[in-house]
Formats: structure tokens, sequence, C-alpha cells
């Protein structure tokens, strides 16, 4: 079966910590990220079969009263997020172009780099979550010029005005940047 994440982003870091117990309790998920993020926040996020996720996400909504951010389940997720969480990607290989977006909400990148991978041929470098620099996502992606386009054409669209901060793409970037990616 494919693996599903799911995560509670929280704007208490105690009751994040509080809620991220109670799921684990009450469905068979394992926490593959859970850290206090910037600025002030706590992340927690899941992975496990569909119904287990599903249950411990809407299980932790329903008991974070009013200290939930954001949330998202992910069916069938992307191999390449779950392998980012362990700083895992398949090559650091710069292609054509690279893109980058940047979202304001953890939660809200997630799934739209989740769009953006499974719309293009395209390969996640890079994933940087919240932790100093003020809560927000950025992502890196390789490809070809017009896959990048489609691409993070494609995760925008998962993505409200509020949520969406900033999208570059580079065309034939300078080898002396990407040694840094």
């Amino acid at each position: 079966m494919n693996k599903s994440i799911g995560a509670l982003e929280f704007r208490s870091i105690s009751k994040g910590i509080e809620v991220s117990n109670e799921i684990v309790k009450k469905a068979n998920v394992e926490i593959i990220y859970f850290k206090t993020i910037c600025p002030g926040k706590f992340l927690v996020i899941v992975t496990g079969d569909e119904g287990e996720v599903n249950e411990a996400i809407d299980y932790g909504v329903m008991i974070a009263e009013n200290t939930l951010v954001d949330s998202f389940k992910v069916h069938a997720v992307s191999t390449p997020i779950i392998a980012a969480f362990k700083n895992k990607y398949d090559s650091k290989e710069i292609a054509d172009a690279v893109g980058i977006m940047e979202t304001t909400k953890v939660c809200a990148g997630i799934k739209a780099l989740d769009a953006a991978l499974k719309s293009s041929d395209i390969k996640l470098i890079k994933m940087h979550l919240a932790f100093g620099i003020g809560g927000k996502l950025v992502y890196i992606v390789t490809g070809t010029l017009s896959s990048i386009e489609y691409g993070l054409a494609q995760g925008k669209a998962q993505l409200s005005k509020t949520e969406a901060a900033n999208i570059s793409i580079i065309p034939s970037p300078s080898p002396e940047m990407t040694k840094y990616l």
C-alpha cells in the first residue's frame, strides 16, 4: 500500500506535544517530524497507511482546540518528500534549470511540493522547513525549464494568496551558485 503523510502545525508548543502524543496512541502511525519551529510553533508529521493517517490527523484537528495553524493529509505521497525529512535526496545534480518555491506555512508548502512532484518531471534537491526562516517552507527542484514552470504552477495552484510567498525560476543556473544548493 502507498504511504500517506499527515501533519499538524500548532501555534502552541505544549499543546502540539500533547496532541502528538494522543494521535500516536489513537492510530498506527509513525512520527517522521516532531519539532519546535519558528516563530514559536510546533510541527508534527506522521506517516502510515491512508486510513491510519486519516484517523490520526482528524483526531488531532478535533482535540487541538484553538491552537491549530494548519494541517494536511497527502495520500500516495511522493517518495522524495519522505526521504527529504531524513535529509536524503535521489541526486543533488542540477539539470537545465532550478525552481524555488517559498510558502508562508509548512503544511501548505508540503502539499504544494507533492503536487509539483506528481505533475511534472522534476527532482527535489532541497527542502528547508521553518527553522530559522520564520516558519516558512522553501523547496528547490531541478529539471527542464518547461517541467519546472509547469510543476511550480501546479504547486502554486494548491496555495491561497497568503500561503504563496514567492516563486523563482532560474534557467541555466551558474555553477558558482549551484555548488551551494
